[in-house]
């Protein structure tokens, strides 16, 4: 381990290399050295524990031969690979590690279906996105001749002719860049395009097609292998942004499907990786679970052993023995002196034990963080004394209660205490800063920091956050070591093949030839582009290493190490996410309510007393005894609660013959609860009545009969409102109630209603920047906003009167409708009276935004999403809280380390000056006294100056969206008020690393695990899907079933030709063949370039020729073989279409192109056969689990993906109102805006990503010095942060929940077979009408009678007497079989799977009533299997009895009957 450890050492000092050599021969012989050694004492190859046996020696072998290689062979840069090897010995070292390793390669081998199908698909893309745009990145606006030296008629010359008629070069003129249009600040020309929509030239210039392409020509679709290098830049969402920009100048807004496209493929292929993963990660967790116990076992079975031995010895030796007494040091350390001090000791130590004291040290921590908080630049004099003043008050707190606590526990108990180490700690810390506080750079920032991880003592989920990363560090040591060690080869890798490139070929990416922030120069450089690639981007630094360095190493390095890196930290949170899923996360301590909640409820007890007490006393006073108070009925609440997260109730239609006076006798004082459409699955065996009575109210019709207008105060405050409804206008009211409830809940009502609000968000659609130059559409416009906001507010009264206005203010959704219909009425009314144009106006205009929100309690799948995640707030906002505290450490951090050194002395012209110009702010501000209006002394907008900005500045760095410009930044700062030079500390990168790893990594891991623990509790606690209604779980368990259901096999034919050719295209050899032939055709299209030659378009022409011919020969070999059951293959009837295309666009392509399909659409559906390919994959079988996992989610994903495209419309609305005249500058221009709804979602779909929102929003935070108010081109920078942080919080939610969805999907359905929640209530159904009194068990002689009454899959049909007794169910006395037993013998028969079985048992034994009996009662004295082969046995010894007695003759004396159990049989 110490010759690895100096090797790396050594391989780090590239700057010593007569050292390097020196050292590289030492190496090589002490490797040599060991492998011999192991060679010798364990032999070659034969036998079982021999050298080569083991796959890790092959390492060390690897090791000895590269090493020896390079003596030989001039390997160049390949010589680097001796490098790998020998780092990767480290791993071969520790077992742990190597078990570890041994791990992930299981895992990546369970990958291999997932990963075929990703090469797969990403080629087929590629393919794809290749013939779409061939050369359309190309075109660039290039300047007309008119305004040239050359004539129109010599350019039309060369461009028809291909001559030139005179000097004039048309090829060099147009790829000119003093020819090209380019934007400011651009390296590249914008592209352009002359279909609709694309990209459009400036006056005086024209788009043509020049030679190259974006990003020094690597970025195009002009091949096959660009292309695939830019659909994977898509799929790993790298500054796509740009890219999409490029195509949508090039190739028009259609570019936008075809990116969408690759965005869902890429989705589901990382639901396939992600749910491999999972799967493998469950499956090793299970083996070392398994391998535990057994291992446990072993151990308790040594110490019982031992025990006894002790026992014995011990009875062996004399009885007396004499107390030890305590060791010294615990008597030094235990204060116990004298009487008084005692008497001190326990006062103080019921001071410090009370939950008070915890609780006001949490709330002086708190006002500590609040404290940090405040800090900020520039700080007057007199709050930073006051600063100061208060830091050391916090000092003192913090030291006597330190104090206080040492007495009261003796420093012996004090210390044994982990968090009062860590107190002690500080509180030394914090004296020896004070102590320090003259010196320089002494600030305290790591005092206060320690003290903020303090509240991880009281507070549980923070705790959850410390012990996860102490979780990765130790518990997960292993593979945390693996991953460090692959970012260690990389940056050694990557140095030695880059660093010469980099120093020798600079200028080709760098005009003034200095080296750029990112590239392997030296050691530290490296790892940090190491760092930047695992964080998602790659592709520019990799466009930097193909130009100094070459393209095919470069793309091979960069793609390995995003591959590779990605999926070890995949693997890394994922194991972190499920280590603790088996066991609870919360520790029985963080169970037991701490000091600071206890004193807080006795604290709530004592307000509650008081309240009550002052109650009492003025009740007295005025004279009454019993006050009348409203009885709640909290187990009722709490039902409603349970059914509806939101409060929300299901209406049902009303009868008109029953008056509402009756409605209040029977129901509560001045209303009646009609019956509510139950929103969750309850998993329970309701008693014989309760049954009956839910079988009357089927067959019955429902009371629907409105409720109160008002709750009871309004009545006893108010007792006119309190009429009689049995007569006069009382009963008048109540039948016009009765009308408007049954229109009011009419599903024509609601259609009509839903109708109207489509249209009202479509109406907002057309609201954009052009409205007001069509004043005829802005009239109707205008007209149709007052007809729907009538409408509404018809709909709004008519609800009043149906529902009353309890019954409508007591709904969620109906406060949604009343406030945005009040805010279409302001503005209405504001519209009419003329101040539309001003500020509230405006604002009123741009609320309208939200009126699609209506259409959320519309749709079921909606409001099954929103109450889910309305469930899940909670946890969710403890997680974020510690989210945020964590953030607020680092940007506490922040303010200390960079406030006030982002300002720079800046040129308008120049933009910066040089140090050597400019040393600090005097310098500056000494240019401005000298009159150059040009200069000014200004801050970066993202900056540390406040913790506010802070946490602005690590959002930018969390979604890696400008969070470069704050790197550079940084690492440029020097001191406050002195001119930054660039990279005058690169070491402050560490600082973004590790917010990156704990303030990002680890804090989203405790937020989806919450997340995922919330919602799993959630689907247990309702039995129910969470995202799915009723019908779309019928969908669900559909398509299990379609998936389930094996096709029919075609029989072979009686004809005997026909029955060769069946053999011969059922043959897998025929198969194999004709995919390799499918492969052909693929590569054939494949090779095709941007411009290639016509020799190479005929032969590829006669290819196609040649491939159509063979795939016409296999339709007609299979259609005679097969018959009519050829189209019974949806291959097959895919291969006929195709066939069909192919031929017609052979014969009549002009027309065809014309009329019909495009070309390039008619090439592309040949790549549709290569989908036969899976078929015969080994690998891509397992894949077909987790497609149905994904397909049988769909549902769960279209209606989160509805809310998400809801919320993605509401937002482009406020958008497009909202920011439709901002400044065009960074990224809005004329492809991404907010001037019309389609660039407005394009906007929002592109910060759905997090790709490029920092350049969205830069426009928006615009000052007046930037922008021109007059113009209305500036918003005010509040609007816009809020907007777009609103957004990415939500959207982020919604995504992150469209992932977990699919991973619970597949980890609760991976088997195509398993028991639904339906299924489960179909049996117990069953059940109660073989169990009447619900006693959990029937006799076993009504088993065969109920399998066959269940219903498919649990359902076994008659006979079923063999198979049931195979199932091998325990039987209880009296012969009686547990509904338990049955229920999991029938599961695990359809599913198979063990570990689903034993959870099923363990969810069915918690939710079954302490009142039934208990399965537990009774033990098993027998099971079915062994009755039969009781009842077997029985009766072959009664045989063989009778054989006896008739051969001796006493056959007619045997009048003995069977036994009872085999007559049965």
């Amino acid at each position: 381990m110490v010759t690895i450890l100096t090797n790396c050492a050594v391989m780090m000092m590239s700057d010593l290399p007569t050292l390097s050599r020196t050292a590289e021969f030492v190496f090589s012989a002490v490797y040599m050295f060991e492998v011999i050694i192991k060679i010798l004492s364990r032999g070659l190859c034969v036998g079982r524990l021999t050298f080569l046996r083991d796959p890790w020696n092959w390492l060390d072998l690897v090791v000895v031969i590269t090493a020896f290689l390079p003596e030989f062979l001039d390997l160049g840069k390949f010589s680097v690979l001796r490098t790998i090897p020998r780092v990767l010995k480290i791993i071969a070292v520790y077992p742990g590690v190597k078990s570890s390793a041994g791990a992930l390669v299981q895992s990546v081998k369970r990958l291999g279906g997932v990963i075929i199908m990703t090469v797969l698909v990403i080629s087929v893309l590629a393919v794809i996105g290749q013939h779409l745009f061939f050369g359309s990145l190309r075109h660039k606006c290039v300047l007309m001749l008119s305004h040239s030296n050359w004539t129109y008629n010599e350019l039309s010359s060369y461009h028809d002719n291909g001559t030139v008629s005179s000097d004039f070069d048309f090829h060099k003129f147009i790829n000119s860049h003093e020819n090209q249009f380019y934007l400011s600040g651009h390296l590249d020309p914008p592209q352009c395009g002359n279909g609709s929509g694309s990209g459009v030239c400036p006056h005086g210039y024209v788009c043509l097609k020049t030679d190259t392409n974006p990003n020094r020509g690597r970025t195009n679709f002009d091949s096959f292998g660009s292309s695939l290098l830019s659909v994977f830049r898509l799929m790993t969402h790298d500054t796509w942004d740009h890219l999409l920009e490029q195509m949508m100048r090039s190739a028009g807004p259609f570019s936008v499907i075809f990116v969408l496209f690759v965005f869902f493929v890429g989705f589901f292929l990382l639901i396939l990786v992600l749910a491999g993963v999972a799967m493998a990660l469950v499956g090793q967790e299970k083996a070392g679970v398994t391998e535990a116990k057994r291992t446990e076992e072993e151990f308790l079975h040594i110490l019982d052993v031992m025990k006894k031995k002790k026992e014995e010895e011990e009875e062996e030796e004399p009885q007396d023995h004499q107390r030890l007494s305590p060791p010294c040091c615990v008597s030094v350390w235990t204060w116990n002196c004298c009487g008084c001090w005692r008497w001190i000791k326990l006062r103080i130590n019921s001071f410090v034990m009370n939950p008070f004291f915890d609780l006001v040290i949490v709330i002086f921590l708190i006002l500590n963080c609040v404290l940090m908080a405040m800090k900020h630049y520039p700080m007057t004099d007199e709050f930073e004394g006051w600063f100061s003043f208060t830091s050391l008050v916090f000092t003192g707190i913090f030291t006597v209660e330190m104090l206080l606590r040492l007495v009261a526990v003796d420093p012996y108990g004090y210390f044994r205490v982990g968090w009062n180490v860590f107190d002690s700690l500080i509180v030394v810390l914090s004296l020896v800063e004070l102590g320090l506080a003259d010196h320089e750079g002494v600030t305290g920032a790591g005092r206060d920091l320690m003290r903020v991880l303090r509240l991880a003592r009281w507070w549980s989920t923070f705790h959850m956050l410390m012990k996860m990363i102490w979780t990765s560090v130790w518990a997960l040591r292993n593979l945390t070591l693996i991953l460090l060690t692959m970012v260690f080869i990389f940056t050694i890798v990557g140095v030695q093949l880059f660093q010469q490139d980099y120093s020798d070929h600079v200028c080709r990416i760098a005009a003034d030839c200095r080296l750029p922030r990112w590239h392997m120069n030296n050691l530290f450089q490296a790892f940090v582009l190491i760092f930047r690639i695992l964080c998602g981007e790659w592709i520019e630094s990799m466009f930097d290493c193909m130009e100094v360095s070459s393209p095919s190493v470069c793309s091979i390095f960069f793609i390995m190490v995003l591959v590779i890196g990605h999926l070890l930290v995949l693997n890394l949170f994922l194991v972190l996410l499920l280590s603790l899923v088996g066991e609870d996360l919360v520790t029985p301590k963080e169970k037991i309510k701490n000091n600071p909640m206890i004193a807080v409820d006795q604290i709530k007890t004592g307000v509650a007393w008081t309240r009550n007490w002052i109650l009492e006393h003025i009740w007295t006073l005025v004279g009454k005894k019993n006050p009348i108070i409203p009885h709640h009925k909290v187990v009722n609440r709490k039902e409603d609660n349970k059914k509806d997260y939101l409060g929300l109730t299901s209406l049902t239609s009303v009868t008109s013959d029953q008056p509402l006076s009756e409605s209040r006798a029977l129901g509560s004082n001045h209303g009646l609860g009609f019956p509510v459409a139950d929103t969750e699955l309850e998993l329970h065996m309701p008693e014989k009545e309760e049954e009956e009575q839910n079988d009357e109210d089927n067959k019955t019709p429902r009371n629907n009969t409105p409720e109160a207008c008002c709750c009871d105060s309004c009545y006893r405050c108010c007792p006119f409102l309190d009429m009689d409804m049995s007569q006069g206008s009382g009963r008048v009211w109540s039948n016009f109630r009765r009308v408007c409830f049954s229109i009011a809940q009419h599903k024509y009502f609601d259609a009509f209603i839903i109708f109207i609000i489509l249209l009202s968000s479509a109406a907002l659609v057309l609201e954009d920047v052009h409205l007001q130059q069509r004043q005829l559409v802005q009239m109707l416009l205008d007209r149709a906003d007052q007809v729907f906001t009538f409408i509404f507010l018809l709909e709004m009264l008519l609800k009043w009167i149906a529902l009353g206005f309890r019954k409508y203010f007591t709904s969620v959704w109906c406060w949604l409708d009343f406030l945005i219909l009040a805010v279409s009425l302001m503005s209405l009314t504001l519209g009419m009276l003329g101040y539309s144009e001003l500020g509230a106006g405006l604002s009123l205009r741009t609320l309208r935004a939200l009126r699609p929100l209506r259409a959320l309690s519309r749709f079921q799948g909606l409001r099954l999403v929103l109450n889910t995640l309305w469930a899940t707030c909670p946890s969710m906002c403890d997680a974020m809280l510690v989210w945020l505290l964590v953030w607020q450490i680092f940007s506490v951090l922040g303010v200390n380390l960079f406030a006030g050194k982002f300002y720079h002395c800046f040129n308008e012209t120049d933009w910066q000056f040089l140090p050597e110009e400019v040393n600090n702010k005097s310098d500056c501000l000494l240019l401005i006294h000298q009159n150059f209006s040009d200069v000014g002394w200004k801050n970066t907008k993202l900056h540390f100056d406040n913790m506010a900005a802070g946490y602005w500045s690590l959002l930018q760095v969390a979604t890696f969206n400008g969070w470069l410009e704050v790197i550079y930044s940084a690492v440029d700062a020097r001191q406050i008020e002195s001119q930054p030079v660039y990279e005058s500390n690169v070491y402050k990168y560490i600082y973004f690393i590790s917010f990156i790893i704990i303030g990002c990594f680890f804090t989203s891991n405790l937020f989806i695990r919450l997340f995922i623990k919330s919602l799993d509790q959630l689907r247990h606690k309702i039995w129910k899907h969470l995202f799915m209604t009723d019908e779309q779980q019928n969908f669900s368990i559909s398509v299990k079933k379609l998936f389930s259901t094996k096709r029919p096999s075609v029989p072979r034919p009686h004809n005997q030709c026909q029955a060769r050719l069946f053999d011969l295209v059922t043959h897998l050899s025929f198969e194999v063949v004709m995919v390799l032939v499918i492969c052909l055709n693929t590569v054939t299209l494949m090779v095709e370039t941007d411009e290639q030659s016509e020799e190479k378009e005929r032969i590829l022409f006669y290819i196609h020729f040649v491939l159509i011919i063979i795939f016409l020969t296999e339709f007609l070999l299979k259609i005679i073989a097969l018959r009519q059951h050829y189209y019974c293959d949806c291959l097959n009837v895919l291969d006929f279409v195709l066939i069909f295309i192919s031929i017609v666009g052979l014969l009549i392509p002009d027309i065809i192109e014309k009329y019909f399909i495009d070309s390039k659409i008619l090439t592309l559906l040949r790549l549709a056969r290569i989908t036969r390919i899976i078929h015969l994959v080994p690998y891509t079988r397992g894949i077909r689990r987790l497609f149905l996992a994904f397909v049988m989610s769909l549902p769960a994903l279209f209606n989160i993906c509805l809310l998400l495209f809801l919320l993605m419309f509401t937002f482009s609305v406020f958008g497009m109102l909202s920011f439709a005249h901002v400044k065009k500058t960074a990224m809005i221009n004329d492809m991404f805006n907010f001037e019309t709804f389609l660039n407005s979602m394009i906007c929002m779909f592109t910060v759905t990503t997090m790709a490029g929102w920092d350049w969205v929003l830069s426009p928006i935070l615009n000052t007046p010095r930037d922008c021109d108010p007059d113009r209305g081109d500036c918003v005010h920078p509040t609007v816009g942060i809020v907007f777009f942080t609103s957004y990415i919080t939500l959207s982020l939610l919604l995504v992150v929940l469209l992932y977990t969805t699919v991973i619970m999907e597949t980890l609760n359905m991976y088997d195509t077979e398993t028991t639904s929640d339906k299924d489960l209530q179909m049996f117990y159904k069953t059940w109660r009408r073989f169990d009447p009194d619900s006693s959990q068990i029937i006799p076993y002689s009504q088993l065969s009678d109920f399998c066959d009454a269940l219903q498919d899959p649990l359902r076994i049909p008659k006979p079923n007497r063999i198979q049931l007794v195979h199932m091998d169910l325990p039987l209880l006395p009296g012969d009686k079989i547990h509904c338990v037993d049955v229920l999991t013998a029938l599961t695990a028969r359809i599913s198979g799977d063990g570990g689903q079985t034993d959870t099923l048992t363990a969810r069915m034994e918690e939710r079954f009533t302490i009142n039934n009996v208990s399965k537990m009662s009774h033990e098993p004295i027998s099971s079915t299997l062994k009755r039969k082969q009781e009842e077997v046995a029985a009766t072959v010894i009664q045989k063989a009895y009778r054989k006896h007695l008739l051969k001796d003759g006493g056959a007619d004396e045997i009048t003995a009957e069977p036994a009872g159990g085999a007559a049965a049989v």
